[in-house]
């Protein structure tokens, strides 16, 4: 049901990297934000059908890394590989690395955190910093999902940080795009959608309530001023646009062309920039971009047939272990 959107999201994503921009706004914000939107949604309804009691925090876990890191880890090695063999130069690899570098690119979470501790020096996936934004939501997911006292608490205290970041009383960037305590909140909006679908209930009101809030709250920033804070104006729209396609989608049926557009988008998300610095070196042109992506998409569609689908067969296992009834869950 989301694959195609994913996929768009993911093109999105590598247009931006390559200087694309939407009306003077970077599609590429706009799609990490719809990526938050539907990793919420989906890992409620997964949790509320495999794991939805506490103990089974460990076997949602795995399940997790079984999807993110066999294609994410392939990903790695062949950029350490052309890096090894010489590499034309970019601010991602600005210098040679430590022990320490390699650490953070394994570990992929640190990646998040590049203001802090300069991980984007080295990074040999660049996008990956929003993948350690969505393993720290996985990490804490089981919790939040299940308990909703702390799933409402949490989420409250994640919109008053992003309010704050969009009125620039702290980093805007920072806090109301990259880092967990803003963005948990639209992680914690798609989640909602789902509970409200699980429950029969229409979610029209929230996807419209929001969308309209959205449209507000830029009216008002931009009477303030602070509209032109970095990606404010990129977020709320992807915001607003997330959580509409997310409603029209949610409850249409997948089919097989779907599942397959689905499968291909991680790989397009992790590998474009990968293809940038090995089949174009220089600055891209309008006319190269259908080569650009043809490759991207075709790589994506080789590692996912070749690296992730043997492993589908031990997530479906996983899954099929733990048949609980429904709980508390989202």
């Amino acid at each position: 049901m989301f694959g195609f959107l994913r996929l768009l999201l993911a093109i999105a994503v590598a247009l931006s990297h390559v200087g694309v921009r939407v009306a003077g706004l970077n599609p590429g914000v706009v799609a990490v934000v719809g990526f938050y939107l539907i990793s919420g949604y989906v890992m409620a309804g997964l949790i509320s059908r495999h794991f939805n009691q506490p103990r089974q925090a460990g076997a949602f876990y795995l399940d997790r890394a079984i999807r993110l890191l066999p294609q994410y880890l392939t990903y790695l090695l062949l950029t350490v590989a052309w890096y090894a063999t010489g590499f034309t130069a970019t601010p991602f690899l600005s210098h040679a690395p430590s022990a320490s570098d390699y650490m953070n690119n394994l570990l992929v979470v640190p990646l998040n955190y590049y203001m802090f501790n300069h991980s984007d020096q080295f990074t040999l996936i660049p996008p990956a910093w929003s993948l350690g934004a969505e393993i720290q939501f996985y990490l804490l997911a089981p919790l939040l999902l299940l308990v909703p006292r702390v799933r409402w608490f949490t989420g409250v205290l994640s919109l008053c940080v992003y309010i704050a970041a969009l009125a620039a009383l702290i980093h805007t960037e920072w806090f109301g795009y990259r880092l967990l305590p803003g963005i948990l909140l639209f992680f914690l909006l798609g989640a909602h959608l789902h509970q409200r679908h699980s429950q029969g209930a229409s979610t029209r009101a929230v996807a419209l309530g929001v969308a309209s809030t959205c449209l507000l709250v830029i009216g008002l920033l931009q009477w303030h001023g602070t509209l032109h804070q970095p990606f404010s104006l990129e977020t709320l729209v992807g915001l607003a646009i997330g959580l509409l396609l997310l409603h029209t989608l949610a409850q249409r049926t997948s089919t097989w062309w779907d599942t397959l557009a689905g499968d291909i988008s991680y790989g397009v998300f992790l590998n474009h920039f990968l293809v940038l610095w090995v089949c174009y070196p220089a600055p891209l042109s309008t006319d190269q971009l259908p080569g650009f992506l043809g490759i991207s998409i075709g790589l994506a569609w080789l590692t996912q047939r070749l690296v992730e689908q043997p492993l589908l067969k031990l997530r479906h296992r996983i899954r099929s272990a733990h048949p609980t009834p429904r709980g508390r869950a989202a």
